[in-house]
């Protein structure tokens, strides 16, 4: 990123009430930023901080830190950085009122008198309060007198009570309004309704339930958010399973369903177990294996694969026999080599699912069927072989060596399989193939350059997101900046620089409005004899420039020497003037002799150098309450 560009605060964001900023203050002191992007990072200590895997960008190697006595957090490979209202603007999207109202509801802070979180429409913080109502009301109805058939039916599934209870299994009314109506009487909008996926529009007037007749499961976040709903048909309808509609807060192919119980024991098992559908992922706890999501019944996505990397480099995947379990198997194998994960792949026997098997052939026999799974490039292997006839030998099996080697190829090339710098993938796909790794290793290059050849220019996978680098400037610009960098750092050097650092003596507009800031900061934390690094970060409740204060806190951390960086710096600059002065004075000498006009040019200078020597007036800087 380059830190010239423009860079706002984000529009209609300006609250200028005290209260508000007092709110804002609690709602800092009462959030941990290491609580919170835990929740969506595992984090692992490192030192006196902790580090994980990026959710910003793709990585294998952690270079995403949380710093909790600064409160802040940095990524080193994408340059993501900044406090925890930054975190959840980046993680969800979202702009600062409803990322401050998202903080707000976790600390159990009340933001009514402050009216919506901004946008068009509800904003998470709305749909996520309005789907908890929801699923609380569906609890109630699965265990009043309604709920007899759906409790029957979980009975004849062997679901236990206490997984129910875990789960927040519900129950979706057989009737058209029921939820509709109960919505309506506890406050909550039409609009509001419809926006959650709850009702949906009646092409004749007014709005209907969506889910009707169904056993619910909630589907949770791993924030503990509920941001959907599975439900199982108990009728006749020909949907077996239906799932909240696409929303601001729920994307199918993001989610999955029981990682906010299950990643925890992810942690401890260092595996993911991936079932196909709800009944599954419920059955696979009830027998102990705590460790198990699901794929919300749809194929297995990049963003889902994404979302396990945090917790585990070891996925089983478990699917159905059948011919659509095959299909996302493969899907999934695909997405999951590409996030650089250890997959296997676990078969049920035919005309059995996850859920079957267990209750049928017990959990010992669920773990063997685990520990037996076939390795990601074993599968893949016998699925290609399965389509060729008599493919040991001859023409069929050539064939079938080449379309697996096409498909390893561009594997390769995507680099989700290095072959040199994981020699044991070479080993295994020699052994598969019954040939010796320098007839692969060579037959895999051929095709990787064919494949390269046929790959369009801009394709391949290419980082999300560039490193940020603060921008080349002149020598004083330079010094200026380090100034800012250890005051960032240690702000008790303010008063060492106060003759010299000028914000608008800043080229960058950016590193200007953060120099002001960082004055600001100063001040006050003298008159209060404490300095929050993510109170300064939060002045500004932008993203972007939250990165470039923590580039240049993380630069000037990494020079240290914090009294000799100042002293360097001063001299650079009071040599930088002396130059313009000479500079300056030259150019009125040769103004033709004319005494008065060089008598101006020389009190013009004068006057120039005399006004760098204080602190320009400051204004307060307008920001996020």
């Amino acid at each position: 990123m380059n830190s010239g560009s423009q860079i706002g605060s984000p529009r209609g964001i300006v609250l200028k009430s005290q209260d508000r900023e007092a709110v804002t203050q609690r709602i800092r002191d009462s959030v941990n930023i290491v609580d919170v992007i835990g929740a969506y990072v595992a984090l692992h200590p490192a030192g006196s901080n902790f580090k994980g895997l990026c959710p910003f960008h793709q990585e294998k190697t952690p270079s995403f830190f949380v710093h909790p006595a600064k409160q802040i957090f940095k990524c080193f490979g994408c340059g993501a950085g900044g406090d925890v209202f930054s975190f959840i603007q980046l993680r969800e999207k979202v702009d600062f009122l409803q990322a401050r109202a998202m903080l707000a509801e976790r600390a159990g802070i009340p933001l009514d008198d402050e009216g919506p979180s901004g946008g068009d429409g509800p904003g998470k913080v709305e749909l996520a309060k309005v789907n908890r109502w929801a699923a609380g009301l569906f609890r109630r109805q699965l265990l009043g007198p309604a709920g007899a058939a759906a409790r029957a039916y979980g009975q004849k599934r062997q679901i236990r009570p206490e997984i129910a209870e875990a789960f927040g299994l519900g129950f979706a009314l057989d009737g058209y309004e029921g939820l509709l109506r109960a919505g309506k009487q506890a406050g909550y909008s039409e609009s509001l309704l419809a926006a959650a996926g709850l009702v949906r529009a009646n092409p004749r007037g007014g709005y209907y339930d969506v889910f009707r007749n169904r056993l619910m499961f909630p589907i949770i976040d791993t924030t503990d958010r509920v941001i959907g709903f599975g439900g199982r048909a108990l009728g006749d309808d020909p949907a077996k399973y239906l799932n909240t509609p696409e929303t601001r807060l729920f994307e199918k192919g993001r989610g999955l369903f029981g990682l906010n119980r299950a990643k925890d024991a992810i942690g401890r098992a260092k595996r993911a177990i991936v079932v196909e559908g709800y009944m599954d992922c419920l059955m696979a706890h009830q027998y102990g294996f705590e460790e198990t999501v699901a794929a919300l019944g749809t194929a297995f996505t990049d963003e889902q694969a994404q979302w396990l990397r945090r917790y585990t480099d070891t996925v089983i995947l478990v699917f159905d026999s059948d011919e659509a379990g095959q299909k996302a198997a493969d899907r999934a194998l695909s997405v999951s080599l590409l996030q650089n994960l250890d997959v296997r792949l676990a078969r049920v026997p035919t005309g059995k699912d996850p859920c079957d098997f267990l209750l049928s052939a017990g959990g010992e026999a669920f773990e063997k069927l685990l520990i037996e799974a076939s390795s990601a490039l074993e599968f893949k292997w016998r699925q290609v072989v399965s389509r060729y006839q008599n493919s040991e030998t001859g023409p069929a099996r050539r064939r079938a060596v080449e379309e697996y080697l096409e498909r390893i190829a561009a594997w390769v090339n995507a680099g989700a399989v290095d072959v040199i710098e994981r020699g044991l993938v070479l080993n295994q796909i020699a052994k598969l193939l019954s040939l010796s790794p320098e007839e692969v290793h060579a037959r895999l290059a051929t095709l990787q350059r064919r494949e390269r050849g046929m790959r369009p220019a801009a394709g391949g996978v290419r980082r999300t997101t560039e490193p940020a680098v603060l921008p080349k400037v002149d020598g004083r610009q330079a010094a200026l900046r380090e100034l800012v960098e250890v005051l960032i750092n240690e702000p008790r050097f303010a008063g060492r620089v106060e003759g010299v650092l000028d914000p608008a003596a800043f080229s960058d507009p950016v590193l200007g409005q953060i120099a002001r800031a960082v004055v600001e900061w100063c001040r006050a934390g003298s008159g209060q004899g404490h300095w929050r690094l993510d109170e300064l970060v939060g002045r500004f409740g932008d993203p972007a420039v939250a990165r470039v204060v923590t580039d240049l806190q993380a630069e000037g951390e990494r020079r240290g020497n914090y009294e000799a960086t100042v002293e360097g710096a001063l001299r650079r600059i009071r040599e930088a003037e002396r130059m313009s002065e000479t500079t300056a004075a030259g150019r009125a000498a040769r103004c033709g002799g004319d005494r008065e006009t060089e008598t101006r040019a020389l009190a013009a200078v004068t006057e120039g150098i005399r006004a760098h020597q204080h602190f320009s007036p400051l204004s307060r800087i307008a920001r996020p309450g």
